[in-house]
Formats: structure tokens, sequence, C-alpha cells
């Protein structure tokens, strides 16, 4: 039988030697009793990450929103940074897993390129909880940050990819593959935070289908152009 946790204030962390990375597993979450506790904080997570911002919120909210005890919350994670870390993981293996399908598709360079850019932008509309905290996370947290450089670092390498299969066809040529993924990557991003996280630029009517069109043609003409388009 697992020994409940001892009750500790919201805020309180672990000492960093005693910090277990978020993606190990632990017996409380091997039952499927344990598995919905998981869920039920997770998203509670995504709720109070949403609403409060991560700077913000406390692991006492994310508990009470779970309908747990924050005692029952130190039985899965250590801080509310670990917490984000696997909401993170979560998020890159879906995104990853729409971004992988329009080339598995058949799909022509720049269609599937579009549609793995709308495939990015509709995981962030779904998870906007996680990553509001995401991106106030990694200015704050130096464990968190160095975990998600490791999953962006991931999806660098697979655009990096993608621009040197379209360089081996003609386009781009001189650009270097892995700094244009970089900034491909970043302006993806930040433009789903200020759209999605935060609600669009002031007086500028939100408009999906407008969104997802400047998205999709930057990234085809930043990959797919030739010298002769001038």
């Amino acid at each position: 039988m697992t020994t409940p946790a001892p009750a500790r204030s919201a805020n309180t962390v672990r000492p960093a030697n005693t910090v277990r990375p978020a993606s190990t597993a632990r017996p409380e979450k091997a039952t499927r009793k344990g598995r919905q506790t998981d869920e039920a904080f997770r998203e509670a997570a995504r709720l109070v990450f949403a609403r409060d911002g991560y700077l913000n919120a406390k692991i006492s909210d994310i508990a009470a929103a779970a309908g747990r005890s924050v005692a029952s919350f130190y039985n899965y994670y250590d801080t509310k940074a670990d917490l984000l870390i696997a909401l993170a993981e979560e998020f890159h293996a879906e995104a990853s897993q729409l971004a992988a399908l329009p080339y598995r598709a058949g799909l022509s360079g720049e269609e599937a390129l579009r549609e793995a850019v709308a495939g990015f932008w509709r995981t962030y509309a779904k998870r906007r909880g996680e990553l509001i905290g995401i991106f106030q996370a990694a200015m704050v947290e130096g464990r968190f940050r160095d975990r998600w450089l490791e999953l962006r670092g991931e999806a660098i390498t697979r655009i990096a990819t993608a621009v040197r299969k379209a360089q081996a066809d003609g386009y781009c040529p001189g650009v270097d593959p892995v700094m244009t993924a970089s900034a491909l990557s970043a302006m993806l991003e930040h433009f789903c935070y200020i759209w999605l996280g935060q609600g669009g630029e002031k007086d500028v009517p939100f408009d999906d289908d407008l969104a997802l069109d400047a998205l999709g043609t930057i990234w085809v003409k930043a990959v797919y152009w030739q010298p002769e388009d001038g």
C-alpha cells in the first residue's frame, strides 16, 4: 500500500535532490483509479493555467479544481513544473503525430506543409491551457525550460529535414536548415500564443481561416522558393 504523502502547503517544493522526472512511473498511476486521478489533475491544471496563468497558479487551486487533496497531488507530481512537463510531453506527442500525417498521406510538399502547420494550430487551440503555462514557465523555470527545449529540438530537427529535402529539389538555396527551422517554429509558437492564448492583436477581429492561410503561406514561401522567384 502506498503511504500518503504528508500534507504540505500548496507551494512547497521537494528538495532538489529528491525531484523525480515527470515521466517516471509511480505506483499511484498503475491502477485504473490512479490513472483517473492523474488525468483529473492534468485536466484541472489545463483549466487553472488557462484561467490564472502558470505563474499565478497554485497547487491548491489545481487540487481543488480536480476535486482532490493537495496531499494526493504529491503522490503524482513533485511540483507544478513536473505536471506541466507531463502536459508538454502530451502536447508534443500529439502535435508530432498530426504533423507527420500529411506526409504519410502522400500530399505534395507544399500541401503537406500547410496541413502540418494547421495541425499544430488546432492542437494548440485544444490544449491552450497548458500552452499558456509552457510559454510562461519556459521563462522562469530552468528545469522545465531544459525539457521543453529538448522537445522543441525534436521538432526543429524534423523541420530542418524537410528544408534539406526541399533544397535537394532546388528550393530555398543557401539558407541554413536548422536556423530556418528555428525561426519558423518560433514564429508559429508565438503567433499561436498571441492569437489563441491572449486573444489576438488589439482591434483585429479573430478569423481562424485567415490565420491558417497566413501561417501556411509564410511557411510555404519560406521553404518552397527558388532564385527566379525573386
